[in-house]
């Protein structure tokens, strides 16, 4: 049996005990904050509607917040997870108590799309740019995009925070911004509508996207609670990645898209999925180093001994 049908079968026997044992305690309570009602956070978004949560014995509300807000709503405790991995991160870098337990996907496929009639990059000079937040990953895609092709992001170009990334596109189909970094599905509808592509998450920045973040007091306090958490989002993730066709029809329904667009969708978010949620000192060190604070210890801002000790409970090689 190959690694990944060792990983599989492991998964499944570990999900099935650690859900018997869920039914029969009282249902948690658990916020989730994620920015946006989108592809970008589908893992969440599968988990709550599909019922993985609950299957762990949490009782979920996922809640629309921006970046910056999250990690205020963390430490004050008015949320219980953050999914945004780099305004955490860049949060923890300041010295906020707050840490990354789990790693989604490899990279971002975050996707700066300007008007037809802008041919490239160096023609926004002086143009708006819309954006979810300063700090979001998004942000961060639209400066090494900006930077690769000879521009200052802070002179040459006004980015506006204007949150979520339908928020976003709306903003570019009103005319109000000239570009937008979109996320899925909104730059697939974007392209369909003539929009153009000026350049994406993967021609500059190669970093994971999306994972569970919390408090240090949290990560201490309540262990189990947040293996429970892990194994939802990893049961969400195996079956947006093996159930495809069930996955689109989740896509079509849930973020309202047709067809064409929920495949093209499925089809670019599918491959980046990390099976095993695993924090890696590699992938956390490209946060930081896209944080410009290479210096930091990555075990400063991530916690990589969640998933570590699941994946020996379960066996898993």
């Amino acid at each position: 049996m190959n690694q990944r049908r060792c990983f599989s079968l492991s998964l499944v026997l570990l999900l099935v005990a650690t859900s018997s044992l869920a039914a029969e305690r009282p249902r948690e309570r658990v916020r989730i904050g994620v920015s946006s009602k989108s592809i970008g956070f589908f893992d969440v978004w599968a988990a709550h509607e599909k019922g993985f949560f609950r299957k762990q014995g949490f009782d979920s509300e996922v809640i629309t917040i921006r970046p910056n807000l999250s990690v205020v709503a963390v430490q004050a405790g008015e949320i219980d997870y953050s999914m945004m991995t780099s305004t955490v991160i860049r949060s923890a870098v300041k010295g906020l108590p707050l840490k990354l337990v789990t790693i989604g996907l490899k990279s971002s496929f975050h996707t700066l799309v300007a008007r037809g009639s802008y041919k490239s990059l160096v023609e926004l000079k002086g143009k708006k740019i819309a954006i979810s937040n300063v700090g979001a990953t998004d942000e961060l895609v639209a400066r090494a995009l900006l930077q690769k092709a000879g521009l200052d992001p802070r002179r040459d170009v006004a980015m506006l925070s204007v949150g979520a990334s339908e928020t976003r596109f709306q903003s570019l189909l009103s005319g109000q911004m000239d570009a937008a970094t979109l996320s899925l599905p909104h730059s697939v509808l974007a392209k369909q509508q003539g929009y153009r592509f000026l350049g994406s998450a993967g021609d500059v920045l190669h970093i994971p996207f999306t994972g569970l973040s919390t408090t240090t007091a949290k990560i201490q306090r309540e262990r189990e609670s947040i293996k429970r958490m892990i194994l939802a989002q990893m049961e969400a993730m195996r079956w947006i990645k093996t159930q495809k066709s069930e996955a689109v029809q989740f896509m079509r329904q849930f973020f309202g898209t047709d067809e064409a667009t929920a495949v093209e969708s499925y089809n670019v978010y599918a491959p980046l999925i990390i099976d095993d949620l695993r924090v890696t000192a590699d992938a956390v060190r490209a946060i930081l180093d896209s944080e410009g604070a290479a210096t930091i210890p990555w075990t400063q801002v991530a916690d990589a001994t969640l998933v570590e000790e699941l994946l020996q409970k379960g066996q898993v090689r």
